[in-house]
């Protein structure tokens, strides 16, 4: 029975974390699923234990409506730009969850997203950091008809302490942060690459291809200025 909960909830991109009986539990945990059984010994608040249905959906369903209500119409997508970008998803300025993906990635996420919340008014938030691909990701969530506001990042990624490692980490609690702020709306971006920054892109498009392969300028160009996907650069490259 867990297993398909936690199987239900990974497809469905929640944040959980797997404990066993006699492990403590963390102080950012808001339900606990469990069985009749385990339930008698957790120290936890009573109103917030969920005993596991034999439906994943609608145990994961019931653990999302305690912790978020069902009152909430508004949701935040906090976005910390980079190559792989950090993604938060917050309801009534709870995390719902969180997200590590490259950048390609980000609007089928975001689309799943979507689909989710189909009924409620999403916002997406994005740091101001990382300028080509900020602009590009921007660029990309306007044409899903979503809002989108830039919020100034400052401040938003934290030390991490002694024991606490990795950039993924880092860069989903800056998403957090970012969402909690509130931004200026924008509109679509214009961008005009540096020879650098294009550069970069040619740089990646040979890391992308294991080193067969590097873009020419006028493509890699294109790419920075959100014209097109690295994919299918690399893929005109390839025919021409």
């Amino acid at each position: 029975m867990y297993h398909s909960i936690i199987e239900e909830a990974r497809a469905r991109k929640l944040n959980i974390l797997v404990l066993n009986p006699e492990e403590p539990i963390p102080p950012h945990v808001g339900v606990i699923i469990t069985t009749e059984a385990e339930a008698v010994g957790i120290d936890f608040s009573r109103d917030m234990i969920i005993i596991a249905d034999s439906r994943p959906q609608a145990t994961l369903d019931k653990a999302r409506s305690m912790l978020f209500g069902e009152d909430f119409e508004q949701v935040i997508i906090g976005i910390d730009p980079g190559k792989y970008p950090g993604i938060a998803v917050l309801g009534n300025r709870k995390t719902i969850s969180v997200h590590h993906v490259s950048v390609g990635d980000v609007c089928p996420l975001i689309k799943r997203i979507m689909r989710e919340f189909d009924n409620r008014k999403i916002i997406v938030r994005i740091g101001h950091g990382a300028r080509l691909i900020r602009s590009q990701l921007v660029n990309i969530i306007l044409d899903l008809g979503l809002q989108v506001e830039m919020v100034d990042e400052t401040g938003t990624t934290p030390r991490l302490g002694k024991g606490v490692h990795g950039q993924v980490v880092s860069d989903i609690i800056a998403a957090i942060n970012i969402a909690l702020i509130p931004g200026n709306i924008v509109g679509k971006q214009f961008i005009e690459p540096s020879d650098g920054e294009v550069r970069v892109i040619q740089e990646s498009s040979r890391e992308y291809s294991n080193g067969r392969s590097t873009i020419p300028r006028l493509l890699a160009r294109a790419v920075a200025k959100g014209e097109l996907t690295l994919d299918e650069a690399m893929e005109r490259h390839r025919n021409d």
